[in-house]
């Protein structure tokens, strides 16, 4: 394997998406003077969750999860508040959360002496920017490649293949690295791209996805590459 570049995902790969969401919601409830609980959280996420989950099988856009999970949440708990207003202070609050994986640190600085990184991720390039620069991250990636930016959102086999263009690597050259299954390693090896699938939960793969090779801690990437 001789790779020379690696694209990492930035959600639930290099930062833990769940803390940092968390956080942002707690905050934005308090700045909208609504009651927080753990409940409404987990209400947030189911819907959350399943907007992602039509996302990575084409059914939807982006904007359209962002559109309409506040939406859904008011009027499942019959919340009298604005959505898209929310929806607004919530992301930005995002901007300013950082939690990071398990020894991403150590594990990014080793990866950077000895090949190219990338972040290639779904969402907004101003937010991704803005959290990567808060872990200190940032300045070791040499380019930040996200689905607003790119036109195309994981899974589209051609934001893999704006990714490589922009880049300039052949994809025989590249390893992708990322948590989902559907969106980063389908995604990309329906590009040909050799994968890395980050389980750090020990999800049993009960799909018909396949991966070149599993880790379980971002560590386990200095004793491979």
């Amino acid at each position: 394997m001789m790779y020379q570049a690696i694209f990492f995902d930035v959600d639930d790969t290099l930062l833990n998406f769940k803390l940092s969401s968390q956080s942002a919601f707690q905050k934005s409830f308090a700045d909208f003077n609504l009651e927080y609980n753990d409940h409404i959280f987990s209400e947030f996420v189911g819907i959350d969750n399943i907007l992602w989950a039509k996302q990575r099988t084409n059914e939807i856009t982006i904007q359209e999860v962002v559109d309409n999970r506040f939406k859904q949440l008011f009027h499942l708990l019959k919340i009298d508040a604005d959505a898209a207003d929310m929806e607004h202070l919530y992301r930005n609050k995002l901007h300013h959360e950082c939690h990071l994986e398990s020894e991403v640190v150590e594990t990014i600085v080793y990866l950077n002496a000895k090949y190219k990184l990338y972040v290639a991720s779904n969402g907004f390039l101003t937010m991704q920017t803005a959290r990567l620069k808060l872990a200190n991250l940032f300045h070791l990636f040499s380019d930040l490649y996200v689905s607003d930016d790119i036109g195309f959102e994981k899974p589209d086999r051609r934001f893999f293949g704006e990714i490589l263009k922009r880049s300039s690597f052949e994809k025989h050259q590249t390893l992708f690295i990322g948590d989902s299954l559907e969106a980063d390693i389908k995604g990309a090896s329906g590009a040909d791209i050799d994968t890395c699938w980050y389980n750090p939960n020990r999800k049993e793969n009960t799909s018909d996805v396949s991966s070149t090779m599993i880790i379980h801690e971002l560590s386990q990437l200095r004793a491979i590459l």
